[in-house]
C-alpha cells in the first residue's frame, strides 16, 4: 500500500532563507503528529515543507536529531509563554493559575510544535532523550517547581507529588479535550486550580 504524503505547509509566499529550519520544525512536527517518530520519513517532512529530502540535512544530521529539535523547541515555547504569563501576579495561587491558563492554552491550541510535545508528554516516548531535549524539559519542570513551592500547602503534602499530579492532569486535557466543548483551555485551568485550593 502506497503511503501518502501530507498536505504541504500552508503558505503564501516561500518563507525567506533563515525561516528554513522554523518551516522544517513545523513540517517535522505534523508528519511526527500524524505518523509517529517510527512511521514518519524525512521525505514526508520535506514534502510538507515544501523542499528537496535532501534539504533537511542542511538543518538536522538525522530523524533522530529533528524529532529532538522539535521537542526542544516546544519545552521552550512552553516555558516562556508560562514565564509570561506569571509576571504580574505575586499571588502564588493566581501565578499558578496562569501558569495552568498558559500551559493548557499553548499545548491546546499552540499550533504542531506544542500539540507534539504535548503529545510525548502523555504517551509512551518514541527514540532516546537527548541532553537538549531532557534539558529544556527539566527547565519548565523546575519553573512549575517553584510556583509550587511557593504554595501555602499543609506541611504534610508532598510537593513533587503535587507537581507530578498537577503535570499528570494538564497533560492528559491533550487526550480528551475537543475545540468544540463547553469549556475554554483557560476555564480548564481556572477549574482545576479551583479544585486543589
Amino acid at each position: 500500500m502506497a503511503t501518502r504524503s501530507p498536505a504541504p505547509l500552508p503558505t503564501d509566499t516561500p518563507p525567506p532563507p533563515g525561516h528554513r529550519r522554523d518551516n522544517v520544525l513545523l513540517a517535522g512536527a505534523q508528519v511526527f503528529s500524524e505518523y509517529g517518530y517510527k512511521g514518519a520519513t524525512l521525505r514526508q517532512i520535506a514534502d510538507a515543507a515544501g523542499l528537496l529530502a535532501g534539504s533537511i540535512y542542511h538543518h538536522f544530521e538525522s530523524k533522530e536529531a529533528l524529532y529532538e529539535a522539535v521537542h526542544a523547541e516546544g519545552y521552550r515555547r512552553m516555558q516562556r509563554v508560562v514565564e509570561e504569563a506569571i509576571a504580574p501576579h505575586t499571588d502564588p495561587w493566581t501565578a499558578l493559575e496562569a501558569a495552568c491558563c498558559a500551559h493548557l492554552t499553548e499545548m491546546l491550541t499552540g499550533g504542531p510544535i506544542a500539540r507534539l510535545t504535548g503529545m510525548g508528554l502523555v504517551g509512551l516516548r518514541e527514540g532516546k532523550v537527548s541532553p537538549a531535549m531532557q534539558s529544556a524539559r527539566d527547565g519548565y519542570e523546575a519553573l512549575l517547581a517553584r510556583l509550587i513551592a511557593d504554595l501555602p500547602l499543609r506541611p504534610e503534602l508532598d510537593r513533587t507529588l503535587f507537581r507530578l499530579q498537577l503535570l499528570g492532569a494538564l497533560n492528559w486535557t491533550l487526550i480528551w479535550y475537543r475545540p468544540e466543548g463547553a469549556r475554554s483551555p483557560a476555564q480548564i485551568a481556572q477549574h482545576l486550580i479551583a479544585a486543589l485550593r
